[in-house]
């Protein structure tokens, strides 16, 4: 599973909401806001492109994969 850590970066270069976050990009206030939560189950590459040059930061900086397993574990955990 691959996990966004957008809200993470941001708040490493000073942005700390979403409102922030959507004027850096220069995107609609919902999809700032998905982003910031990390709402979205897809993103495009233009988007990450967007945001790589907003924040000043590489692909790595956005996205980290968890493994599947461990996943399945902490959602069975909470059950």
């Amino acid at each position: 599973m691959v996990k966004l850590t957008i809200r993470e970066a941001a708040e490493a270069r000073g942005i700390t909401n979403a409102y922030q976050l959507q004027k850096a990009m220069d995107v609609k206030p919902g999809m700032a806001a998905r982003l910031w939560k990390g709402e979205t189950e897809m993103i495009a590459l233009k988007t990450l492109d967007r945001l790589c040059e907003a924040l000043g930061c590489e692909l790595t900086d956005l996205l980290v994969r968890v493994s599947n397993r461990r996943a399945r574990h902490r959602s069975t955990a909470l059950t």
